[in-house]
Parts: structure tokens; sequence; C-alpha cells
């Protein structure tokens, strides 16, 4: 069966960013990779860690939210609309950062293997991510809800989840574009 079209543009948008940080460590060696423009910023390998991180953090989540709407009988084909609340959590993804927090602490990484195996294990976190749309196709994605493993009071759908990934891995691509831009010569 095919995605619905909600999760089709999805996925779309998920291939568009692993394209664009294939593109971005295209000839980068292993110290390019590894490289902080400062003490406090990422380097272009652990912004790829922690968008690995964070997907494999919620996928687990995002099962058991889809098993539990299919044993409830809560399916449907969309058509699907973000609430107020998912639109405010998308647009806050999206970069530029318009509020800078710190990612929480299960989220930040440190680079401790190979930086190169960073874009490896991105691509496959979301290779897993597509199957994780997949298996929620037919679902009422907006009416499953899931709360944040890393703040109790953070409640959102499915389909929001789903559509902040993408405006999250957005964000990291422009962070890591801007270290591309700041290595040295």
């Amino acid at each position: 069966m095919a995605l619905n079209p909600e999760l089709q543009s999805i996925r779309e948008q998920v291939d568009a960013n692993s394209q664009r940080m294939q593109e971005l460590c295209v000839g980068l060696s292993e110290m390019q990779l590894a490289w902080r423009p400062a003490e406090t910023k990422w380097s272009i390998a652990e912004n790829l860690l922690h968008l690995e991180r964070t997907a494999q953090i919620f996928f687990p989540i995002i099962d058991r939210a889809v098993e539990d709407a299919r044993r409830r009988g809560r399916l449907s084909n969309g058509p699907f609309k973000l609430g107020f609340m998912g639109k405010l959590f998308v647009k806050y993804s999206e970069p530029p950062p318009k509020i800078r927090l710190s990612a929480p602490k299960p989220l930040r990484v440190l680079l401790e293997s190979p930086a190169a195996d960073a874009l490896l294990r991105f691509l496959a976190s979301q290779e897993q991510f597509k199957v994780c749309l997949e298996s929620a196709n037919g679902v009422n994605i907006a009416r499953v809800r899931i709360t944040s493993p890393f703040a109790s009071f953070v409640k959102m759908s499915l389909f929001a989840l789903f559509s902040v990934f993408p405006a999250h891995e957005r964000r990291h691509v422009w962070q890591a574009s801007n270290v591309r831009k700041e290595l040295p010569a």
C-alpha cells in the first residue's frame, strides 16, 4: 500500500536531508568531520550522531504507539493536519534557531568512534525512520499521542513527531553546513 500523502511528504523530506548530509560530508577527512569551530559547538560528525541518537531513542516509542493504535483500531488514511502545538514544535525545530536551548543530556554526544562512521550511522537511522513511517501508514497519526521521554509535560501527536523529525534534521544540516564553511584550510 502506498504511503498516505502526509507520510510520503515526510519521507521525501527525510530523503532530502540524507542527500544534503551526504553532500556536506563528501571529500572531508576524518579530522575535518571531527573538527569543532568552538568548544561549545558540535562538529559535523557530532551533529550526525546527535540525529542518530535522537532517532534511536524515539524508535521504540513510535513502535509502541503504532502497535497500540492498531490494537485499539485507531486507523485512518487521513488527510491529517497539524494542530497549533504541532505547528509550533515544527517551527521551533526549523533553522535557523530562534531560541537556542541545550540538547537534553541523553542527546548530547561526544565523538568516541571514527568520525567517518557518523554519516553511516545517520543514514542507517534514516532508513529505520522510513520503516517507522511505513509501519504507521493506515494509523490515525493525528489522534495517536506520544509523551516526550525528556519532558513528561510535552505531549504531541504521532503526526507532529513525524513532522518534527525532518525539521530537526534541517536544523542540524544547517549547523553542519555552517561548520563546513568554517573549516580551516
